[in-house]
């Protein structure tokens, strides 16, 4: 990271990780922030991908989604934390990227506290500030009148939301569909255009159209987060109804009208009508509350006072980070790091060997360590001060190499840069101040490698993004597990806890690094940095697993040692309804099918109806069809009427009395309001085939991704 000097007219790159075009709000979110950057004064771009970072070498990256992607470069970089974390906890994946970044712009003390709780363990600095999915300070003038329409936005990739609500609010002529024209085709008569995602058009509309609804998800409300909605609405001057999202009914207070979500779609719809009618009748009220309500986000949610705080979180995390040399950088480091150079790898070994060069903790010990009668490129001896050659015997294998340089370490901490490791500037500087504050002598941090297929979860990224590991607790019962869970060039060791394993080489070749690892963190207590300071090209655990056989008998006659800080692998929760649902708890106290024991033991003696005719209603059909008296006998849905998969489809109306004598099984993602409409013709406890739908589905993403 290049070291500028303090000021507030920062450099900012705000990364979107999806493609340029890509209809998601960190596009329009991105062009919001780009813009309010630009109003303080700021240099500031947008960037997709990790070269875009580095050809504008920024004092700090801003992540939008860090869900999607880790940190990518070694610049100081934060993560926007505003999405509730049950939408991504079912995915390992999207829970270490999260946690890689320098620092954490939280949207509430939930989160923060939440960020807190999960380093707690480690030796990081929790660095965070406020941040919301906000706008910049337009303030437009409210134009409230009894003509108004309900501004409503979405791309609708969650599905039909509130299909019955936004049909009553459509028929009954007050609402004003926007977004994307393909994803609103079954609410065409609503439908007012298309809106571009520039970073302002949005907010226009909705400041046209006087009136706003602003509603959210129940994992949202359970973690206190509020949408993008309440910000723009009130940046617009549009007078907004809301659900009773915690964070709306504190900050914004009698300034906007609610409704509750939990009474169902048509009951919220009615309440949502009532709203409307009480506005177009009292405009000149509406507008003084779309105007105290405006007055309010300017003062303290707009995204230039948002920035506020950044420039000295910054410079915190510069001091606290080890971004910042010492005052004397040629003072020796007590560390060695060994770096093993392949066969014609002289190119890698000079970019290593700068990396090394760049560390903020001073002077470093650097042993190359090579095979072959061979002459070392002067462009080598230039760049550190202390470099030492270590020569193995000629065709030595990789984790000979790995050991002639390993035991030539002399200093008191030792680490491996493999080829293709890259270091980020405060790579050692962190991992000996945690090494000192933990008290223990073996830390770790994490590093960034290439993603695997099983990892893969396709959303439309900009690039294949590499993922984090390292920050899962560390699994030691295996050879393989330790690699899966840590990278060997994310190390530091002290020099005599090596002394046993380097007495023999194992001849491992490029899984000698990986069963080093194992070796010494299966020995005794191990620290974290918690921080993401070095990226790999290589994978550790795939030597690894190429010589499991080697590996598992090396390990064989090893003590039994517990696992240094790991623990099984947990199962994703059990998803009981869609996380569109407004009522989940509802859906949580219907009687669940989750596994094919389930469907098994259902009674054979009543006919059985599926509510439900897409993809979930195909679902469950097929696995009725594999047993011997469960074949249903009809589809149910409350939308259409028809044919599907072969069976009739239904309203549950009509068919009430021979509903009420069959077996229904719910076999849609909006389970509570299907439970509300099968209560209210008397079927009172339905089956809910949600969870089984839902492991389908994942089970087939996972299969797809291998195909590819």
């Amino acid at each position: 990271m290049t070291t500028r000097p303090s000021s507030t007219a920062l450099r900012v790159v705000f990364l979107n990780p999806f493609e340029t075009d890509a209809p998601f709000a960190e596009r329009e979110l991105a062009l919001r922030m780009l813009a309010a950057a630009k109003a303080i004064g700021w240099e500031a771009v947008v960037a997709h991908r990790a070269a875009e970072i580095e050809a504008f070498d920024p004092d700090m990256v801003i992540s939008l989604h860090p869900q999607v992607t880790p940190k990518l470069t070694r610049h100081f970089t934060v993560a926007c934390h505003w999405n509730p974390p049950k939408l991504h906890e079912a995915y390992p994946v999207f829970m270490r990227n999260e946690r890689s970044y320098d620092g954490f712009l939280t949207a509430g003390d939930d989160l923060r506290q939440r960020l807190a709780d999960l380093f707690w363990p480690t030796a990081r600095p929790l660095l965070t500030a406020p941040i919301y999915p906000s706008s910049p300070a337009w303030a437009l003038e409210p134009t409230l009148n009894p003509d108004s329409q309900l501004f409503y936005i979405g791309s609708n990739w969650d599905g039909k939301r509130y299909p019955h609500l936004l049909k009553r609010l459509a028929a009954a002529g007050v609402l004003a569909l926007h977004g994307r024209r393909d994803r609103w085709a079954h609410m065409a008569d609503a439908f007012t255009g298309e809106v571009p995602f520039d970073g302002r058009s949005v907010i226009e509309k909705a400041n046209a159209c006087g009136l706003g609804l602003a509603l959210h998800l129940p994992v949202h409300a359970q973690a206190a987060i509020p949408n993008m909605r309440i910000f723009e609405l009130a940046a617009a001057g549009a007078l907004t109804i809301a659900d009773h999202h915690p964070f709306i009914v504190e900050a914004f207070g009698e300034n906007v009208l609610y409704v509750d979500l939990k009474a169902g779609e048509m009951e919220v719809a009615e309440q949502i009508l009532a709203h409307v009618a009480w506005a177009r009748a009292n405009p000149l009220r509406g507008r003084e509350m779309a105007r105290a309500a405006q007055a309010i986000f300017v003062e303290r949610f707009s995204l230039e006072k948002l920035f506020a705080p950044l420039p000295d979180l910054l410079e915190r995390g510069r001091r606290m980070l080890g971004f910042e040399r010492p005052l004397d950088p040629a003072a020796q480091v007590p560390v060695d790091l060994v770096l093993p150079v392949e066969p014609g790898g002289w190119d890698d070994a000079l970019a290593r060997v700068e990396a090394v060069g760049m560390q903020t903790a001073g002077r470093i010990g650097v042993i190359l360590a090579h095979s072959g009668d061979v002459t070392v490129p002067e462009r080598l001896l230039r760049p550190v001060a202390d470099l030492r050659m270590v020569r193995a015997p000629d065709g030595a294998a990789a984790g000979t190499v790995l050991w002639a340089g390993l035991r030539a370490a002399m200093a008191d901490w030792v680490g491996i840069v493999p080829p293709g490791a890259r270091l980020f500037p405060n790579h050692v500087a962190t991992l000996l101040a945690a090494a000192a504050e933990l008290d223990v002598d073996v830390v770790h941090g994490g590093a960034v490698q290439p993603m695997v297929p099983e990892e893969c979860y396709e959303l439309f990224q900009a690039e294949a993004r590499p993922v984090p590991v390292g920050f899962d607790p560390v699994e030691t019962t295996t050879v393989e597990a330790t690699a899966s869970t840590l990278h060997p060039a994310s190390l530091l060791i002290r020099r005599a806890r090596l002394t046993s394993v380097l007495r023999r080489d194992p001849e491992l070749g490029e899984a000698a690094a990986g069963f080093l690892a194992h070796r010494v963190l299966a020995g005794g207590l191990t620290g974290s940095s918690g921080l993401l300071t070095v990226s790999v090209d290589r994978r550790a655990d795939a030597p690894v697993f190429a010589a499991r056989e080697r590996v598992q008998r090396l390990s064989l006659l090893r003590p039994p040692a517990a696992v240094n800080g790991g623990s099984p692998r947990r199962e994703s929760e059990m998803a009981i309804t869609g996380f569109t649902d407004p009522d989940p708890e509802l859906a949580a106290r219907l009687p669940r099918l989750w596994g094919h024991a389930d469907f098994a033991s259902l009674p054979r003696d009543r006919p059985i109806y599926l509510y439900g005719a897409s993809r979930g209603g195909r679902i469950v059909k097929q696995e009725l069809d594999r047993w011997s008296g469960l074949a249903p006998t009809g589809f149910v849905d409350g939308l259409w009427a028809g044919d599907a998969w072969g069976l009739s489809v239904s309203y549950p109306e009509s068919i009430a009395d021979a509903l009420r004598d069959a077996t229904v099984i719910i076999s849609s993602q909006h389970v509570s309001e299907i439970a509300r409409r099968l209560a209210a013709i008397g079927i009172a406890e339905p089956y809910n085939a949600y969870p089984f739908i839902a492991w389908q589905v994942h089970i087939d993403n996972l299969a797809e991704q291998g195909r590819r």
